[in-house]
């Protein structure tokens, strides 16, 4: 065809211009949704009676594979060594737990098991439930934590997945 073909062409049906190019790039970059990060902040301020930020239901670290993530929730992983903190105020609790989990690491525990309650006999909201949730999501020797499965406490009880040293 040569341009006056074209032209001709073009004036029989409006709206048709000729194309640059008949290749369609079959790869091209789409944008992916922005997913939100997994990774806790980290906090600056160390006063436990500040303001609470909402509680998480689960915590995983990016680095665990998706596998190992299922493994822990469907409590397929058995813990290997448990804290009980009914009872407890909140300092005594805080106190507890860094203990506990100092003593997990030495031990080269990799799944351990909080019982911190669901909160039913607070006047208030559960206390000791967002408090160890979220000094779990701020320790760095916490890969992963989530609620237990109904045989080992529910909502009461988390799983607790350590890094090994």
């Amino acid at each position: 065809m040569n341009r006056d073909d074209d032209s001709e062409f073009s004036a029989m049906i409006p709206g048709v211009r000729r194309m640059r190019s008949d290749r369609i790039n079959v790869y091209r970059q789409r944008a992916r949704p922005k997913q939100p990060s997994r990774r806790p902040e980290a906090r600056t301020d160390t006063d436990q009676h500040a303001m609470p930020e909402p509680a998480r239901s689960a915590y995983f670290n990016t680095g665990i594979q998706k596998k190992l993530e299922r493994r822990i929730r469907q409590g397929q992983i058995r813990p290997e060594d448990s804290l009980d903190l009914h009872g407890y105020r909140q300092a005594e609790a805080q106190v507890a737990l860094e203990s506990f989990i100092d003593n997990a690491l030495a031990a080269r525990y990799r799944m351990v098991i909080i019982i911190h309650g669901q909160g039913y006999r607070s006047q208030s909201d559960a206390v000791l439930k967002p408090l160890v949730q979220r000094w779990l999501a701020n320790q760095h020797s916490v890969l992963a934590w989530c609620p237990a499965q109904p045989r080992d406490g529910a909502a009461g009880a988390s799983y607790v997945y350590l890094r090994s040293n």
